[in-house]
């Protein structure tokens, strides 16, 4: 016989064992339940009747499996190419007017070669008032002697007192007189009031190029000094594309051979870019981040790209990647939620969706971690319309 004490210890040793028989006996219930479980195997199809296959000139491709050149995306910044940006200084030291015309244009409008931007009004080298104001008096003077002078030589000359080489003489130094006094007269009024004397002229401030009016530093009633940047015009036509990479890693870029330049805005990896070439430059760098620059220029150019715009550049390596799943670009279509699909053609008349996933964009064509098989048939125009039928956004 027990004890009550060794009876108890006895009982409370098996108090796990009771509980571990109860739960083996139990069934748990799930945590979660999915009702209707739908495979992408199972995903429905698409049949087209001859006369839609015909409507929606469908056109296929086929996935490839080949080895690829590795690439390398990397921040760039926009620039106008050296030699596209031209400055117009002041050759003389002036006042600043505004073209005959009255209209300044204002930075960022397109200028012609050859269109008026400013006027200069040439000051004298020393800029005295005072100065300018004894030379006006001195040059009046003469004028009115002249003028007397030549009044007196032409009454003789009526009573054929005098020939007519003395007359011709005193028109000739009234003339000189004139035209001094006017130019005297037109750097006294640039002086004092900022003006031009009527019938007097000032330097015309032209564009040295056809391009964009990025900077216009003077404006009218300004007064600069000899070699003052007046303006800049730029062409872009031709925009280059500053690549900084690290100076460990420039030797692994393929030399000569153009890149993928594509805008920041959006995060689909189809997004639209553009095509550049390599081109030789004048070696810069950056010593407190380590990297060399490379440039590329952009080959056809656009009307959105702009100096000093950051893109995104893909830049082809020397290394190689073993051989990849890849289809046409055209044929990828994204749902909803971000994924990527193709549709594959199964019969004549009849596509499946097909999910795939990305692994990067090269040129045309869109590299796979995973989709269909090598050789497979992939829909390149009309995947849009097929995705619309499928899900009703189409008809």
């Amino acid at each position: 016989m027990f004890s009550n004490s060794t009876a108890l210890r006895l009982l409370l040793s098996a108090l796990p064992l009771i509980a571990a028989c109860s739960k083996a006996g139990s069934k748990q219930a799930p945590a979660a339940t999915v009702t209707a479980p739908v495979a992408e195997s199972g995903l429905a199809a698409v049949t087209l009747t001859t006369a839609s296959y015909t409507h929606l000139r469908i056109g296929t491709g086929t996935v490839d499996s080949s080895t690829t050149t590795l690439t390398r995306t990397i921040g760039g910044e926009l620039i106008v190419p050296p030699g596209r940006a031209l400055v117009v200084a002041a050759p003389v030291a002036g006042r600043v007017l505004a073209p005959a015309s009255g209209v300044v244009p204002t930075p960022g409008q397109r200028v012609r070669q050859g269109q008026a931007l400013l006027r200069l009004a040439a000051l004298p080298p020393d800029r005295d008032l005072l100065r300018t104001r004894q030379d006006l008096s001195a040059t009046e003077a003469r004028l009115t002697q002249a003028q007397l002078e030549a009044d007196r030589t032409a009454a003789l000359f009526r009573d054929h007192l005098v020939a007519t080489r003395d007359q011709e003489r005193a028109q000739a130094d009234l003339a000189a007189a004139k035209a001094a006094f006017d130019a005297a007269a037109s750097q006294e009024q640039v002086v004092t009031t900022g003006g031009v004397r009527a019938g007097s002229t000032a330097l015309v401030i032209s564009a040295p190029r056809d391009g964009i009016l990025r900077i216009l530093a003077a404006g009218p009633g300004q007064v600069v000094a000899a070699g003052t940047v007046l303006a800049e015009v730029a062409s872009l036509d031709e925009l280059w594309v500053r690549v900084p990479v690290f100076a460990g890693d420039a030797s692994a870029v393929q030399p000569q051979t153009e890149v993928q330049v594509h805008p920041l805005t959006g995060s689909d990896p189809a997004a639209a870019g553009w095509r550049a070439r390599r081109v030789m430059a004048p070696p810069t760098s950056d010593p407190v981040t380590a990297s060399v620059d490379l440039y590329f220029a952009i080959v056809g150019g656009s009307a959105l790209l702009q100096p000093g715009q950051r893109v995104n550049v893909q830049l082809p390596l020397r290394a190689t990647r073993t051989p990849t799943l890849s289809v046409p670009l055209a044929s990828v279509v994204h749902d909803a939620y971000g994924g990527a699909w193709v549709y594959v053609r199964t019969d004549s008349l009849r596509f499946e969706r097909r999910r795939i996933d990305i692994l990067e964009v090269l040129g045309d064509r869109a590299l796979l971690r995973r989709g269909p098989a090598a050789g497979t048939s992939v829909v390149t125009a009309g995947a849009a319309e097929l995705f619309g039928v499928e899900f009703g956004a189409g008809k």
